[in-house]
């Protein structure tokens, strides 16, 4: 009869294990699935996400954040504690999957800068998801890139920054900025985004746009100052 209570316990014991064990392993994928439940994806995040390419995982990924499209007061609440981006992008993300939010910009002539935004956004929902090793990989890739072959000034200042204003997250905003603002990037990065838009040319090529008209505006404010000072 011991022997029997023995060998239940030791079978309970295994089973209680067993199945503490799978919980842990499918706990993202549980956590996933109770945000999802009853979410819809508003349609003009749809549509930016379709804009931006995004494929199934990395739209996966947007919307267990709940992202939100906000005008600045909601905007401001909303992002006030994280830190402001120290690029055009204008947006925020909460850690751990807790939320993602894009400023509505709505002059005509800076078309681009919402489908940016949301996904720089969305690349730091992603980093946040990477396993260590994968991190250790993909930054690796990003740090050779930033050493060796990012020459574009006004990246190179974003990513100065950073290194002020946010230190100890300097990769992971590399990790967005590169992703979304860099039309060309070397075949190991290129592949790595490959797993997240099926056409990250174009949301560089957003990038691109609308940096030109603050170039334009920029040089004619210089000029007029030119002016102004003879």
């Amino acid at each position: 009869m011991k022997n029997i209570r023995r060998l239940f316990s030791f079978v309970t014991v295994l089973v209680i294990a067993g199945t503490t064990g799978l919980i842990w392993n499918k706990r993202l994928a549980i956590h996933d699935w109770s945000v999802l439940r009853n979410y819809s994806p508003p349609s003009k995040i749809v549509t930016l996400a379709n804009q931006d390419t995004m494929n199934s995982y990395a739209k996966h990924m947007l919307y267990i954040n709940h992202p939100l499209i906000q005008e600045a007061t909601q905007f401001n609440q909303s992002c006030s504690s994280k830190g402001r981006e120290q690029t055009i992008v204008l947006g925020c993300y909460h850690g751990n999957q807790t939320g993602l939010f894009v400023f509505n910009v709505k002059d005509p002539k800076l078309n681009g800068v919402v489908q940016v935004t949301l996904a720089h956004e969305a690349l730091h929902a992603i980093y946040d998801r990477l396993s260590t090793s994968q991190k250790n990989h993909v930054d690796t890739l990003l740090l050779d890139y930033y050493k060796h072959d990012l020459h574009d000034k006004r990246i190179l200042s974003t990513i100065a920054a950073y290194k002020k204003s946010e230190p100890d997250e300097v990769v992971n905003e590399m990790h967005s900025v590169f992703g979304t603002e860099v039309l060309s990037l070397p075949p190991a990065l290129e592949n790595y985004y490959k797993q997240y838009f099926s056409n990250r040319h174009r949301i560089a090529s957003y990038a691109q746009s609308y940096q030109a008209v603050f170039t334009n505006q920029r040089l004619k404010v210089q000029s007029d100052d030119a002016k102004l000072a003879s």
